[in-house]
Parts: C-alpha cells; sequence; structure tokens
C-alpha cells in the first residue's frame, strides 16, 4: 500500500521514558561543578541539544565551563542511566504497530545526536523499530526551528501538510508548528498548560489511533 501520511516522532518523552534520566544525569554533571540552575533553565532544556544547554550554562552561570569535557562525562553517565532504567512510554508500541501496518510512513525525528541513537539502539532493551531518522547530527539548525521536521517529511516522500508530528516539548511542538504539520502533544513531560500550542493533546497513547490521527490531518 502505498504510504499517504507521516508519523513524524521526538524520542525522547515521546518514544522512551528517558527525560527523567537526562534530568538525573544533568543535575550530576552540574553538582559536579556547584552550579544551581533555575527552574525555568531545566524547561529550557527540555527538547534542546546538548551543546546548546550548555552553551546556555556557559553564558549564563558558568563562563569557564569546559563544554567537551562536561559532554564527555555525561555521555558516560547517560549510558549508565540508560542501560539500567530505559523503557517504551507505555501504550507507544501498540499505538505505532496499528498506525505503520496502516496508511503511515515513520521517522524518528530527535535532537540528540546519530552517535547517541546508535548507541541507545544497540545497548538498550529498546529497538529501532522505525524507518529511520533524522537526528541533531543531521541539520544545521535543531528544535525549535523547522528545519529537523522539513527535512524528515522530505526524507520520508511526504508533503509536511501531510505529516502527523508528535511531541512532548514546547520546543519539539514548535518545530512541527513552524514546519507546517498537525501537531499532537503528549503530556509525559509538561503539563497541558505549557504544551497548549499543540493542535490536539493528550495524556497517553490509549487517545490515539490511525483514524484519530488522519481525522485530525483531515480537518
Amino acid at each position: 500500500m502505498q504510504k499517504k501520511y507521516g508519523l513524524l516522532l521526538d524520542f525522547d518523552g515521546v518514544v522512551v521514558d528517558s527525560e527523567p534520566l537526562y534530568e538525573k544525569v544533568m543535575k550530576l554533571q552540574f553538582d559536579r561543578i556547584s552550579v544551581i540552575i533555575d527552574e525555568a533553565d531545566w524547561l529550557y532544556f527540555k527538547g534542546k541539544d546538548m551543546d546548546a544547554s550548555l552553551k546556555h550554562i556557559q553564558e549564563n552561570y558558568y563562563p569557564s565551563l569546559d563544554i567537551e569535557k562536561v559532554k564527555k562525562q555525561f555521555h558516560i553517565d547517560l549510558y549508565k542511566e540508560f542501560k539500567l532504567n530505559m523503557n517504551y512510554i507505555p501504550g507507544f508500541l501498540n499505538f505505532f504497530y496499528s498506525c505503520v501496518n496502516d496508511e503511515f510512513k515513520d521517522l524518528l525525528v530527535t535532537s540528540t545526536a546519530r552517535d547517541v541513537m546508535e548507541w541507545t539502539f544497540d545497548n538498550v532493551p529498546v529497538d529501532n523499530i522505525f524507518s529511520g531518522m533524522i537526528t541533531a547530527s543531521e541539520v544545521e539548525n535543531t528544535k525549535p526551528h523547522p528545519e529537523p521536521y522539513l527535512k524528515g517529511a522530505k526524507h520520508i516522500g511526504i508533503p509536511i501538510e501531510n505529516c502527523i508530528v508528535i511531541e512532548d516539548s514546547v520546543n519539539g511542538i514548535r518545530a512541527g508548528k513552524a514546519a507546517g504539520a498537525k501537531v499532537i502533544g503528549i503530556t509525559t513531560t509538561f503539563p497541558r498548560e505549557l504544551i497548549h500550542e499543540a493542535d490536539f493533546i493528550v495524556d497517553s497513547y490509549a487517545e490515539l489511533s490511525p483514524e484519530i490521527l488522519k481525522e485530525l490531518l483531515n480537518t
């Protein structure tokens, strides 16, 4: 069957419940250099790539921060945490397979670097069941810029206006909207009031189906 629609998925907080793991490991790095981060900045980090987050810390908290050194230790600690505690978001697999067996072409679109994604699929109990992925390594501008989703739609050969984006973060939702996709926000990371820019908001995958996605696209 010729695929008619695109299903563009963020990874962290959408496919896997990893946002708490990232935050735990980031806090560990900041504890090591005795930096206390404002709550507003924790919100800023969600959906941002690591380089942007650490540059923000350098500019606003710790001018002498050695970004490369912190990134290296961050990845060491993160990999340990992923191996121990990474799991799928409840209900994701049933939802995903119901869509890709229908009329949807899937793709991961993540602000995580490709080497981290490849390591993840090789080393944690989460499978690479996706048709492909666009990572931070393939774009010049990460979310909230629309480039990742525009490139994702082009990669799967489906017009962006025929694509559904599923996101958990404000930055991701803004990227999808700016690209021209319909965006579903899921409240795995942020409450409804913070992801209100999404076209449709759900609390779990039990609220979604291929029929609901097609209805949203054709509205």
